[in-house]
């Protein structure tokens, strides 16, 4: 019984199916470049939104990193004054999350009585790197400071260059009277250090109370040769969820895998907390939560665009092909007279379909390639390569528009009656 089922089906694709395949196609030439156009733009929406959320929003995460930094590392030993070493530093650059951390600076606090042009005040003196090139065995080189890990600082001047040179804050150089080019004096015990400001810096925070100046020459001040009080990490990660957040004690190893794997900021802490001895490392929730809550909404709003660009173009093949239908009708009922079942006339339509979709989601892709790098460009400045798995989304994309636009169609179709039409 398979083997004359399956000639026969052979013989009506060889003798009848190509046949009104190409018939169709030659005879309604609006119909199909309508339905065609209805594909590809679909498809094409959908290849320019899917290659912008791939592209963009790891350009945007890069951008949000120059909001601050969102990992804190400081010593495990808060209440017994302790502190992280200086030597440890860069080995933060061969953790497994290497290439997601974008940047660091340590930071050394200590208070000191500070004096310029008569006045005095008792101020936070503050141990940094500015602009540090970092040597790692194994590794490029790589820049580290606060100029990499928080550029919206706006500074009045230039970034200090010599050991004797520091950056004041806006509200600490207004309560000294000292300006850029001015000399500051910084006490601390029996030693004391001549600061020449280089440059008056604006955060609006509470960096604006501070005095910037070279780790080494603050670690000298405050004899605390080597050792560091915290340090600020900004690392790339992904949108947190309810497994980021559990709690890598309660997971099982295949958890704990799956979890260290992904660049969540609780495992990126992690990785850094783990090469630097004696420290903690925790995520600044503020920036950390913003981010993700921004970049899942800048997915979200994409994908919806992509979803509705789909349902539109799906509509639009909808009503393409209820026209096409309304007009066929008579040859879909002769078809039926003549014996023709509902598999031949739905093989029919759907071989149409089919072929449009395959030749739209080609066009689509090529077209929606260029919508993208269009987009990424007017709309965030940037360039974008469309990763490889977008053509065969595209394809898949034209496929399921060309199907869900056929569905009342075909039905249609099927529930012609022969006698009723031919009757006229």
């Amino acid at each position: 019984m398979i083997l004359p089922f399956t000639f026969h089906l052979s013989r009506w694709v060889k003798n009848v199916l190509f046949r009104i395949l190409k018939n169709s196609f030659l005879k309604r030439p609006k119909a199909i470049f309508l339905v065609f156009l209805s594909i590809a733009m679909g498809a094409a929406v959908a290849t320019a939104f899917l290659g912008i959320i791939g592209e963009v929003s790891h350009k945007m995460a890069l951008e949000l990193r120059s909001y601050g930094a969102n990992i804190l590392l400081e010593p495990a030993a808060l209440d017994g004054g302790g502190f992280l070493r200086e030597e440890d530093l860069p080995k933060i650059k061969t953790v497994f999350w290497k290439y997601n951390i974008t940047g660091f600076t340590p930071y050394l606090f200590g208070v000191a009585e500070l004096s310029s042009g008569g006045k005095r005040a008792r101020g936070v003196v503050s141990g940094t790197w500015f602009n540090k090139q970092l040597e790692v065995q194994g590794e490029d080189p790589s820049i580290q400071g606060i100029k990499v890990i928080a550029p919206w600082w706006d500074l009045k001047g230039d970034w200090p260059q010599a050991a004797d040179e520091a950056i004041v804050g806006a509200a600490l150089a207004k309560r000294m009277g000292a300006g850029v080019g001015s000399e500051i004096k910084a006490t601390v015990h029996a030693r004391a250090q001549v600061f020449r400001i280089s440059g008056i810096v604006t955060t609006g925070g509470f960096e604006e109370e501070q005095l910037f100046a070279p780790l080494i020459t603050v670690q000298e001040l405050l004899e605390k040769q080597g050792k560091v009080s915290r340090v600020l990490v900004s690392a790339l990660t992904v949108p947190m969820d309810s497994f980021g957040r559990k709690d890598p004690a309660s997971m099982t190893k295949d958890e704990f895998e799956k979890w260290y794997c992904t660049a969540y900021v609780t495992s990126v802490a992690k990785n850094v907390e783990e090469v630097m001895a004696g420290s903690r490392a925790k995520p600044i929730w503020q920036i950390a939560s913003a981010e993700g809550a921004l970049l899942t909404k800048l997915n979200s709003v994409m994908i919806f665009l992509t979803v509705l660009a789909l349902g539109a173009a799906a509509t639009a093949v909808s009503t393409s092909l209820m026209a096409s239908m309304a007009e066929r009708s008579p040859e879909i009922a002769l078809m039926k007279a003549i014996g023709a079942d509902r598999f031949q006339i739905g093989s029919i339509f759907l071989g149409e379909t089919l072929i449009i979709s395959v030749a739209g989601g080609i066009v689509g892709y090529l077209v929606g390639d260029r919508l993208g790098a269009l987009i990424s460009h007017t709309v965030f400045n940037s360039t974008i390569i469309s990763p490889l798995w977008l053509f065969p989304t595209a394809i898949i994309s034209a496929l399921v528009v060309a199907l869900a636009g056929s569905v009342a169609p075909l039905r249609r179709a099927l529930l012609i009656e022969p006698v009723r039409v031919l009757k006229g």
